[in-house]
């Protein structure tokens, strides 16, 4: 996972739950990879793990 591509959207990411951030950027680097844009990849990255977040509590 290269963290470094979402250095500069801390502040998306700042408030999240640890291990929701861990998952959003783990999701987000894929996204990447598969050639969505950093900031898009990152944004449904992170409401993918808010949900995952919400059902694993469920």
């Amino acid at each position: 996972m290269k963290e470094e591509k979402f250095e500069a959207f801390d502040e998306q990411l700042k408030d999240l739950r640890p291990e929701v951030k861990v998952k959003a950027l783990e999701l987000a680097a894929g996204y990447h990879n598969e050639g969505l844009e950093a900031a898009f990849a990152l944004k449904k990255a992170i409401a993918e793990a808010e949900l995952w977040f919400l059902d694993s509590e469920g």
